[in-house]
């Protein structure tokens, strides 16, 4: 008999959750976050408090936490994981563990995690840099298929249209699970003429599908899964507090709590 998910979920189904580690609602929940931590996680945050990235650290493990604690029977701080050659993270002791797939990703000022069943996943969240340059490491990672793409478009366009390969890019190579022995100029992501996904170019091709996220002024995000999406929901987070599911024109938008916002209690 196949063990029951806490929450729903059905295959093809991904729930993207995400929290902006600036909002001022998670200082209060600090001590709760570093107490959740095992510890290997424990060192890492230490060691990168120094370098001033801890608080995105913390964040970002208290949401994979959390998220995860909504789907299995187990209490956020009680969840552990085992990773593959690559450092891919999976769950090790949930009833669960064989059902869960999981990824996540953060970037300067948001963390994001995914979660579908079943089938393998990969996310890749970037801050848009405001230096164009970034547009000359192209050649290093790209296909000579999207390197053509991208200098098709306008000026204007290039720096979005970077960001979205990258992302997709970057998401396949989390889902496949085996690190950079995948050589990046050996498979390509196809965009339309929306920027939306359109094809993907690569070892068993039809294995695979791929999601935009969303892009905005400041953040692009992107998806790729070893199965077809059917659909997306999008959830804000306030790691042991508020949560709201959210559209996905609003999703990585910052601004004020939304209204209908609800607590929630895990574990």
């Amino acid at each position: 008999m196949t063990p029951a998910l806490r929450r729903s979920l059905n295959r093809g189904v991904v729930d993207v959750w995400f929290s902006f580690t600036n909002d001022n609602r998670l200082k209060s929940a600090q001590k709760n976050y570093e107490e959740m931590l095992s510890q290997a996680e424990v060192l890492q945050y230490q060691q990168l408090k120094h370098v001033d990235n801890g608080w995105d650290y913390l964040v970002s493990r208290a949401l994979l936490r959390t998220v995860l604690a909504e789907y299995c029977e187990l209490s956020p701080q009680e969840i552990e994981f085992q990773v593959n050659d690559f450092g891919k993270p999976e769950l090790s002791n949930s009833s669960v563990s064989s059902i869960i797939q999981f990824n996540t990703a953060h970037t300067s000022g948001l963390t994001v995690c995914v979660v579908t069943r079943d089938d393998a996943i990969g996310v890749d969240a970037e801050c848009r840099a405001e230096n164009p340059g970034i547009l000359d490491v192209a050649e290093d990672y790209f296909s000579a298929l999207e390197l053509q793409a991208l200098k098709s478009r306008d000026e204007a366009q290039q720096l979005d249209y970077f960001y979205r390969y990258w992302t997709l890019k970057e998401a396949y190579i989390k889902a496949r699970g085996e690190g950079l022995s995948i050589p990046l100029h050996d498979f390509s992501v196809v965009l339309g003429d929306d920027g939306e996904f359109c094809e993907f170019v690569g070892p068993d091709a039809e294995s695979w599908d791929f999601r935009l996220l969303g892009q905005n002024a400041e953040y692009t995000a992107g998806l790729s899964m070893n199965g077809h999406i059917s659909a997306l929901k999008f959830f804000h987070s306030v790691p042991l507090g508020a949560q709201s599911e959210q559209s996905a024109e609003d999703a990585f938008n910052q601004g004020p709590a939304p209204s209908g916002e609800r607590r929630r209690h895990i574990g």
